[in-house]
């Protein structure tokens, strides 16, 4: 069974052109030029995916496009069957087009919409915890990884957009997912005698992966893998940091002993 995915959340754009079209529909062609006949093919196929019926609607879209490419429903109908992969679960296809959309048209009012859906799309491919599978935090983070990189992107670039919270919600799930990552594969290092690996895993999470809840256990940590390195004075300079930025976090008692340990 293929999995429906959330429907895709429209902009008022487009809701206006449904409703420059509500009344159209069904509406006879005859004595209508091409940008009404566009409209008249767009609003059909639009009525079916409203109804998330993809199967209709999807290639009604696709016939939008091929009859009335100069339209600016031929955009809007590339668009909406970007959506209906989605919606259908393909992810790959939909990630595909909703690249090609921004490619071909980089000044279109729904570029920001097709960037964020493309970030989405990839959300959707995380892998999730199941019972007899290992926790996502210990499985490939590509998904993950090229979420985070969209959505920064796309906050970066469109600051006022609309999508905005929805992007940032997403962006620190996958935050927390990949800081998760970079401190079990830090700790499997530190576990096995691999300090130094260790601690360019734990660099790694402090640098890229700022304000995840596992700030406080990486500092504590990358102390504890210099000392075991002998460098002394970055150990002390870890613990300092875990002081400073948690004076009432639960590891502050632990990391003064260390760096009482250390003469610090």
């Amino acid at each position: 069974m293929r999995r429906t995915a959330e429907a895709p959340a429209f902009r008022p754009s487009i809701l206006l052109v449904l409703a420059l079209c509500t009344g159209c529909a069904g509406a006879g062609a005859s004595g209508l030029n091409y940008g009404d006949n566009a409209k008249l093919a767009y609003s059909d196929a639009l009525m079916e995916f409203y109804d998330e019926d993809c199967f209709e609607a999807e290639p009604m879209l696709r016939n939008v496009r091929r009859q009335f490419p100069y339209s600016r429903f031929a955009a809007l109908a590339d668009l909406r069957v970007a959506d209906c992969q989605f919606m259908e679960g393909n992810y790959a296809e939909a990630i595909q087009s909703y690249n090609q959309f921004v490619r071909y048209r980089p000044s279109h009012v729904e570029v920001p919409y097709a960037r964020y859906m493309a970030a989405r799309a990839n959300y959707e491919q995380i892998p999730s915890d199941w019972l007899l599978s290992p926790p996502r935090y210990e499985r490939d983070q590509y998904f993950a990884q090229e979420t985070l990189r969209l959505l920064r992107r796309f906050m970066l670039d469109f600051p006022e957009d609309p999508l905005i919270p929805p992007a940032q919600r997403m962006a620190e799930e996958a935050i927390k997912l990949l800081a998760n990552h970079e401190f079990y594969v830090a700790s499997f290092y530190y576990d096995r005698d691999h300090p130094r690996a260790a601690a360019g895993r734990l660099r790694t999470l402090l640098r890229s992966y700022p304000g995840n809840e596992r700030e406080e256990e990486a500092l504590l940590l990358l102390g504890d893998t210099y000392v075991e390195l002998e460098e002394r004075t970055r150990a002390r300079r870890a613990f300092q940091e875990l002081l400073s930025r948690f004076p009432q976090g639960a590891l502050t008692s632990a990391a003064r002993a260390r760096l009482a340990d250390l003469g610090g």
